[in-house]
């Protein structure tokens, strides 16, 4: 509903607000990799996205008065001190795509380099409205029954028409794959 306010002399009043928010996403995605050479190989990720956003506003006059009569002087229609407003909405749609280029140095070791397009519309939360470029190192080691990896490197972000200036990040992961029996992996990353 919409506020609705009177107004007497002498009196103030402030509106504190209390915002909740409710966010779900799905997201499935296809991709594809090819190997162009021994040592190269580059890769699409197309995601499909669906996401439902909920939202609630309560509200509550808090009455402070300057005269001798402490009532309230705004309220909500009907009078009362205390609000809620509601607003909710989903959209469903492809999501930024990725482009992936990896190229092996070594056994152990690769580079790689992620393009993130805009090809989501960031007004309905389904991408972020920027390019990014991410490009990382990728190590692994071991080829028996113990095998750690690591990924390290940095995002360069643009900026969006619709979330302004994007931070740039630097990322890393790690875990190791651990061979239990012959029918059996452990995984764990971070």
């Amino acid at each position: 509903g919409a506020l609705s306010w009177a107004v007497t002399v002498n009196k103030i009043a402030y509106l504190d607000a209390d915002f909740f928010l409710g966010l779900k996403t799905n997201t499935f995605s296809v991709f594809a990799n090819y190997g162009v050479t021994d040592r190269l190989d580059i890769g699409v990720a197309l995601p499909f996205q669906r996401v439902e956003m909920d939202a609630r506003i309560h509200t509550t006059v808090l009455p402070l008065a300057t005269a001798n009569d402490p009532a309230p002087v705004h309220f909500f229609q009907g009078g009362t001190l205390e609000h809620d407003f509601f607003e909710s909405g989903d959209a469903s749609g492809i999501g930024d795509i990725v482009l992936r280029g990896k190229l092996g140095i070594s056994p152990n070791v690769a580079a790689a380099v992620d393009v993130r397009l805009p090809t989501g519309d960031a007004a309905d939360l389904l991408g972020t409205g920027s390019t990014q470029v991410k490009g990382f190192l990728i190590v692994s080691g071991g080829k028996g029954r113990f095998s750690p990896h690591v990924n390290v490197g940095y995002t360069f972000t643009g900026d969006s028409d619709v979330f302004g200036q994007l931070p740039d990040e630097f990322n890393y992961t790690g875990g190791f794959d651990a061979v239990l029996s012959s029918r059996l992996t452990f995984n764990a990353g971070l």
